[in-house]
């Protein structure tokens, strides 16, 4: 009978959740002092939230386990390692599963190889933003403006490897503009740097940009995603101002080790998709700027896959070269 004992949820990011939508007062040296005032990353977030989904359904208790390290990669490669019985799952976006091992060296677990997709959950919109006093009313003119300044314009991105890093190489080969790539210490420094003029545009995820869209400081050209959004019907997709075919976004789905008994799987999917089914549930998602998950396991299955393949040579020819000696 699953589950047989307490069911353990690997959380790979860090008390700030992930470098995209880092950058809340949750990430100061005094996070003690006012952990009780600040809001739970979205990773946290996601992972009560299946936390509760399979505690609903087992007279066992479901236990989170932090374990940050290598962007995501330490806790992945550790349920990567789990026994495949259903009692070790791992919480992982688009980065740990398709940017990571392609954009770093050295990662040692190969998605398609070690992990089995039980649910997947949200998606995570992204945004291309300006400062409200660049003169670009759209992505055609945000083009023509970097078009004629070769090297002097810069995107920022909350680090190396991130989905806005991506996102901007994306723009940039899609534009034939020679823009340069800003890493920052995570999303908020990133849009601290765009408000400042240190960079010209950002793709920020659209957890973090939310509270600023209505800001003085910015301008949102576009969602980077393939449809405009429920919550924002009035702001278009890249696509559909100029850069047809431009689509990405970060996801969230719960993954086992391969070779997990089907029958396990098959109950967490059922207690997973069922609680994420719930209208309240898909309403707290988009409040927090995320999109419920609609795709069927098997399409969401294939697009992983699809992902892989499409971004690993851009993510290859992006990547840092390595370190001496190394």
């Amino acid at each position: 009978m699953f589950p047989s004992k307490p069911v353990k949820i690997v959380v790979p990011f860090p008390i700030s959740g992930p470098t995209d939508i880092r950058g809340t007062t949750r990430v100061t040296k005094t996070y003690k002092l006012i952990a009780e005032n600040a809001p739970p990353a979205i990773s946290d977030s996601m992972a009560r939230m299946v936390a509760l989904a399979i505690g609903a359904g087992s007279p066992h208790a479901v236990v989170l386990e932090r374990q940050p390290g290598g962007l995501t990669t330490r806790g992945a490669l550790s349920v990567a390692k789990a026994p495949a019985d259903g009692h070790t799952l791992l919480l992982a976006s688009n980065a740990t599963m398709v940017i990571n091992p392609n954009f770093f060296r050295g990662i040692e677990y190969v998605p398609a190889r070690d992990f089995a997709l039980v649910a997947p959950l949200a998606t995570m919109p992204f945004v291309l933003m300006v400062h409200s006093s660049h003169p670009a009313d759209g992505v055609r003119g945000l083009t023509a403006w970097l078009k004629v300044r070769p090297g002097e314009a810069n995107f920022g991105s909350s680090g190396e490897g991130s989905t806005g890093h991506l996102a901007g190489e994306l723009f940039r080969r899609m534009t034939g503009t020679a823009i340069v790539h800003v890493p920052f210490n995570g999303g908020l420094a990133g849009l601290n740097g765009l408000a400042m003029g240190q960079v010209s545009l950002m793709f920020a995820a659209l957890p973090l940009a939310l509270p600023y869209l209505t800001s003085e400081q910015y301008r949102a050209l576009g969602i980077a995603g393939a449809r405009r959004l429920e919550s924002l019907p009035e702001l278009p997709t890249l696509a559909e101002t100029g850069l047809p075919g431009f689509e990405i976004e970060g996801w969230y789905g719960l993954f086992a080790p391969t070779h997990t008994p089907a029958v396990a799987v098959a109950w967490l999917r059922g207690q997973v998709s069922g609680f994420f089914a719930i209208s309240a549930i898909r309403s707290h998602l988009r409040g927090c700027g995320l999109e419920p998950a609609t795709m069927t396991l098997e399409q969401f299955a294939t697009r992983i896959h699809t992902e892989a393949d499409k971004w690993a040579p851009l993510l290859r020819a992006s990547r840092l070269p390595p370190k001496k000696g190394a």
